[in-house]
């Protein structure tokens, strides 16, 4: 081999040996990348920053039926979500409005997360009430086995809240919340606890002292003075 062909040839392993070493720097940041993005997208009870991004990148990429069959097959998953919609996030809201529960267990968590997330957000909240989330449902304290000390601080907590919303667009719904809110709250105590009304039940105002009826003015009689002429 002359010296000119064996420099070529070195030449040559020197630059696929470069190549081979940059492909493993590729193949490695890829690693630690694929590493990171796993450890970011697991769920956890306590929906970790992020999560509600990822959710949504779920609906746009595999629509709204995969997630919601992924909602009542993988607890951790679904209690992730329910979890985060009940923060009152814009962007967990976000979330809500686009997706659609399949069963009727999700039904129900989904009433009872945005019941949680009124207080905290009650304009955000009462956008998203319609059909798919009917007013009855989420504005009908929809805890599971509440006592009567939650049930009435909830329906202060959230009548205050809904005082707050000022958008004419949502003054409709609003009331319609409120009423039902006060509806859920008198049938729920009543149930608890029928003396817990009695007790709480705000007090008549006094009776106003009655007006005696005025006699009607007598006539004053002339004397007669006929008979002394």
């Amino acid at each position: 081999m002359t010296p000119r062909a064996f420099a070529k040839r070195a030449a040559g392993e020197e630059s696929e040996g470069g190549c081979i070493e940059s492909l493993r720097s590729i193949l490695g940041a890829a690693v630690v990348l694929a590493s990171l993005s796993t450890a970011a997208c697991k769920d956890s009870a306590w929906t970790p920053m992020g999560s509600a991004e990822v959710v949504l990148s779920q609906i746009k990429l595999g629509g709204v039926s995969s997630v919601a069959k992924r909602v009542d097959s993988d607890e951790s998953f679904g209690r992730s979500v329910m979890n985060g919609i009940a923060t009152g996030d814009s962007l967990w809201l976000e979330v809500a409005s686009r997706f659609t529960p399949g069963s009727a267990t999700a039904e129900a968590s989904l009433s009872i997360a945005l019941a949680s997330a009124l207080p905290r957000s009650p304009a955000r909240v009462l956008a998203l009430l319609g059909d798919k989330y009917p007013i009855e449902e989420v504005c009908g304290i929809p805890f599971l086995h509440p006592d009567s000390a939650l049930v009435a601080s909830y329906h202060d907590t959230a009548a205050l809240a809904l005082e707050r919303v000022r958008d004419t667009l949502l003054t409709k719904s609003r009331d319609a919340c409120r009423a039902a809110l006060d509806t859920a709250r008198n049938d729920k105590l009543a149930r608890i606890n029928a003396a817990y009304i009695v007790k709480n039940k705000p007090a008549p105002p006094p009776p106003r002292p009655k007006k005696r009826p005025s006699k009607p003015p007598q006539p004053v009689t002339p004397p007669d003075t006929s008979s002394s002429a």
